[in-house]
């Protein structure tokens, strides 16, 4: 397997391995079921997709310091930032 074939998540304060890697097929595989998703979610009125998203406002106020510890780890955020991010998320989907 070369390198081109496997991806990985770091952490960009570290380099250290976040998540394990995936092969080609694996993110062939997610893009596929996120083309699925897509297609289900196309099919719904504007009302239903509203519902869905309402719903998951309070799910990212409930989960804010873990979802700031992934954008932190993830994407190399000051903790702070994130749980803004997190708060703003929230505030889109409501």
């Amino acid at each position: 397997m070369t390198n081109k074939d496997v991806y990985a998540v770091v952490d960009l304060a570290d380099g250290e391995l976040v998540y394990p890697t995936a092969t080609d097929e694996a993110v062939d595989g997610a893009l596929d079921a996120a083309a699925r998703a897509y297609a289900q979610w196309s099919r719904q009125t504007v009302a239903q997709r509203a519902r869905l998203l309402s719903s998951v406002a309070p799910l990212h106020d409930e989960r804010s310091g873990p979802l700031a510890e992934i954008i932190h780890r993830e994407m190399g955020k000051p903790l702070d930032q994130a749980v803004a991010e997190a708060e703003l998320s929230a505030s889109m989907y409501r």
